[in-house]
């Protein structure tokens, strides 16, 4: 429901307000396809997996405190959150396969977040501003198992391309979770933001960042440092796999950030060892093969390595398993 729309007479700031939601205005980073669409049009749903119930889905809602206990969901477990990006949904066959890769390696409560009403379209504009909404949504909805005892360190949030924003506007708005991993986060609109327009470190206690489509002419991603570590597979720009020209339209590349850090689930295949390095014009002429001031481990593992920061890069395999055997 939206409670108030209105112009600041002073700077001429749009202002749209929504229940529980706060507001959002047009600021500088944030003008282009304001105002953001409903939280009702978008439609923001919660599908828990556990090991009790690893194919079918239990919904979580807002408010329903009796579902809620009813299902399978353990607050002594830890939590992950899966977003997902533009034009996707929640029960792709990359997120399914995620989340069952998750629950053979670890007993977790596993929520994927469905906003497809507000991430289907052509106008990139658009769902560029449901993000903020989605992100203080998957927010409410954290508070809500907080108050049947899940702890906020023990929530990872893992978001894809916009997803990772989302997942970004979801620590502003609720301090304190543990991790948020973003694999490719968007790069249109957000190459240039300041750090509160988009994920930063300072969305939860550890941040972690995959970077595969980076090239700013052309790649759906960006180059742009948003976390506590930093990852560019390859260089970050273009995927061994994927044949030039088909990171424009079809977003190949950008696809990779998330099959590399499924993968990095599995420890026991190999790690991707990711070596510090001050930048991509460093990595190609070949400085950056010693890890000096520490290697860090690109993709789950990396939560290990959290007193390290900074930017890694690394090399992958042209098919999976991805990850190099060293």
């Amino acid at each position: 429901m939206v409670l108030d729309v209105k112009a600041g007479q002073a700077q001429d700031v749009h202002e749209v307000c929504f229940d529980d939601l706060g507001c959002f205005n047009d600021d500088s980073c944030h003008a282009i396809g304001f105002p953001p669409e409903e939280p009702e049009f978008i439609n923001t749903r919660f599908y828990l997996y556990t090991r009790r119930n690893w194919n079918t889905a239990q919904e979580l809602v807002l408010g329903d405190t009796e579902g809620i206990r009813a299902s399978n969901f353990d607050p002594k477990k830890k939590t992950k959150f899966s977003i997902h990006g533009w034009n996707s949904n929640a029960f792709g066959s990359g997120e399914i396969s995620r989340k069952d890769i998750f629950l053979r390696q670890e007993d977790v409560n596993y929520i994927l977040v469905d906003w497809r009403r507000g991430a289907r379209g052509i106008n990139y504009w658009k769902q560029h501003q449901n993000t903020r909404v989605v992100g203080r949504v998957v927010a409410l909805m954290a508070r809500e198992l907080n108050l049947h005892g899940m702890y906020y360190k023990d929530v990872h949030l893992m978001g894809h391309s916009l997803g990772a924003h989302t997942a970004g506007y979801a620590g502003a708005f609720q301090r304190g979770f543990g991790r948020i991993t973003g694999t490719d986060p968007a790069g249109p609109l957000y190459r240039a933001d300041e750090p509160e327009c988009r994920l930063d470190p300072t969305d939860a206690l550890f941040v972690d960042v995959i970077h595969s489509d980076s090239n700013d002419y052309i790649g759906l991603g960006t180059a742009l440092p948003m976390g506590h570590q930093d990852f560019y597979p390859n260089g970050g720009r273009h995927q061994p796999e994927c044949p030039y020209g088909t990171d424009l339209l079809g977003g190949c590349s950008h696809g990779y950030a998330f099959r590399y850090f499924t993968e990095s689930i599995l420890v026991d295949v190999c790690q991707f060892k990711a070596f510090p390095c001050p930048g991509l014009k460093a990595y190609l002429a070949g400085l950056c093969r010693i890890c000096g001031t520490g290697c860090s481990v690109m993709g789950y593992p990396a939560e290990h390595y959290k007193e390290l920061s900074g930017q890694f890069f690394l090399e992958t395999n042209d098919e999976s398993p991805y990850c190099i055997k060293s």
